[in-house]
């Protein structure tokens, strides 16, 4: 075959391999646009890869970013309204425990026998027990009360020797001492070592090294030890001890938004160990016939005042509750928005990739057809 050359040149011969390849060209060329066509139709989606439309696959790549951002801040509320449920219910045993005790301690008379004192520091030690308990609640594995050391319990006279590295022996004071004995005991209850604080112990929390040997001198092995405290001030009275708080200052926060996060249940120190304290100088008085009306009107203001700051806990969690119920709908309207957004980039109409895919068919089949004719041969689509 031979093209005129419309430019005045020489003639240019058309052989049959270039009209081979520019077939070539072509049905592939339709194959190809077919084949995105059929793609489209399947998959629902106008973007099946970047090359499909690189803006649209750039819009698309950001809405999922922020959905996939909502989708985190809704997941954290969703773990931040659990945490106050389940914060709000050992509240509410906690302000019940209060309200016991506080009533025991009103009702307490100085001029009462040995057996209503006994009775009276009976129950307020169970009440002691169960507030250690509630203290040291745990939710999803973690302590609720201990913040960043939420793996360590908050409230605990225990000591932990590990890998043969002892950890220090924490305890707490309701005042100042001037001698201080702790007993360290095994799993058995026996006495394994007796530490002497020559230096007494301050009010509150203390903290004092310790070998990891028994009195022998022997390094004890890993494990939990129990250890209990006798302490005496300067006019050989005793010290009323409580379990120190071993946890970390402040509250669990969690990211509800950008550049904004919830505290969650506040630490157990703040919450529990002026009451801890309350309670044991109330039942070592008893115990010692030493419960004066000094000492219950104290007691009973520092209960009351315990009483005070859980309901104030508790109206905390309530606003943040609040929150978060506002912040949950914010995230979910604006999810429904990006997601359709996204399926309007994304997935276009069906309808029109349907009759876009019939063309592609159409257009395939006469390529073909055209293609086997000028080349005089068979039918094409039997052999592709």
């Amino acid at each position: 075959m031979i093209k005129r050359n419309t430019t005045g040149g020489k003639k240019m011969r058309v052989t049959q391999n270039m009209m081979m390849n520019d077939a070539i060209k072509w049905i592939v060329k339709q194959t190809k646009e077919l084949n995105d066509a059929a793609i489209i139709v399947a998959s629902g989606k106008q973007i099946n890869k970047p090359s499909d439309d690189p803006a649209a696959t750039e819009q698309i790549l950001a809405d999922r970013t922020t959905l996939s951002s909502y989708a985190q801040y809704l997941s954290n509320i969703d773990q931040a309204n659990t945490l106050i449920e389940a914060g709000n219910h050992t509240l509410e045993a906690v302000s019940s425990l209060l309200q016991e005790a506080e009533d025991i301690v009103m009702d307490l008379d100085t001029a009462a026998d040995n057996g209503t004192a006994s009775s009276a520091s009976g129950q307020l030690e169970g009440i002691y027990e169960q507030l250690i308990a509630l203290a040291n609640t745990r939710f999803s594995g973690d302590y609720m009360y201990g913040y960043d050391h939420a793996d360590t319990i908050p409230f605990a006279d225990e000591v932990a020797i590990s890998d043969g590295t002892p950890a220090n022996v924490i305890f707490a004071l309701s005042a100042a001492a001037s001698d201080v004995t702790i007993e360290i005991t095994d799993t058995d209850g026996t006495v394994v070592r007796t530490l002497t604080v020559a230096s007494g112990g301050s009010k509150d929390n203390n903290t004092i090294a310790w070998d990891g040997c028994d009195d022998s001198g022997n390094l004890l092995s890993d494990g939990v030890y129990d250890f209990t405290i006798s302490a005496t001030d300067a006019d050989g009275e005793e010290v009323a001890t409580y379990a120190a708080y071993r946890g970390d200052a402040g509250g669990k926060k969690i990211i509800i938004e950008e550049n904004s996060a919830v505290e969650m249940n506040r630490d157990g120190g703040a919450l529990f160990s002026k009451t801890l304290s309350a309670l044991r100088q109330t039942i070592t008085a008893l115990k010692n016939n030493s419960c004066d009306d000094a000492l219950i009107s104290k007691s009973g203001n520092s209960l009351a005042e315990a009483i005070d700051l859980v309901t104030a806990e508790q109206v905390r969690l309530a606003n943040i509750a609040s929150q978060l119920s506002t912040n949950e709908k914010r995230w979910d309207n604006l999810t429904t928005t990006v997601e359709s957004s996204l399926s309007a980039v994304e997935t276009g109409s069906v309808e029109q990739a349907a009759v876009v895919l019939k063309a592609r068919e159409t257009t395939y089949k006469v390529v073909l057809e055209t293609t086997a004719t000028i080349l005089k041969l068979p039918k094409l689509s039997d052999y592709i």
